[in-house]
């Protein structure tokens, strides 16, 4: 619920508990109230406004907190690779399109190579020129 909603759940509250009290405390014959009308009036004022404050005291704190900021999502890469013979692999822990902006968080990387085997790591993004050749590597920060 947005925050300018629960103030006026708590303002409207507040209200409704005044009148409430306001029209029992007039209606209602208690002996211990006072029996001439203006010092009943008053006496039902005050009792009115009391419990309006107790309840705006309470729905207050609630219309007042903050809401909890949404987790953050952590976008991790983790990646394995072994090269064997002459095989190339090539481990990118971004993205390999030019210019999205996807850098994960985190980016984990592990690769083995024996014989002729090639493994290239990039920790970020890899651009790709438009012959289809690296034309820069944007390492991760």
């Amino acid at each position: 619920m947005s925050r300018p909603t629960r103030w006026t759940v708590a303002v409207v509250a507040a209200a409704v508990t005044f009148w409430v009290c306001l029209w029992a405390a007039r209606t209602v014959s208690w002996g211990w109230l006072p029996k001439e009308e203006d010092t009943l009036f008053a006496v039902a004022i005050a009792f009115a406004t009391v419990a309006a404050t107790v309840v705006a005291a309470g729905v207050g704190w609630w219309a007042g907190r903050e809401q909890p900021p949404a987790p953050a999502v952590e976008r991790a890469v983790s990646q394995r690779a072994t090269a064997t013979g002459k095989a190339r692999i090539t481990q990118i822990g971004g993205s390999r399109t030019s210019g999205a902006g996807t850098t994960p968080d985190r980016v984990e990387q592990h690769a083995e190579a024996s014989d002729e085997g090639r493994v290239i790591q990039v920790g970020g993004d890899r651009h790709i020129g438009e012959a289809g050749t690296d034309d820069q590597s944007t390492p991760r920060p």
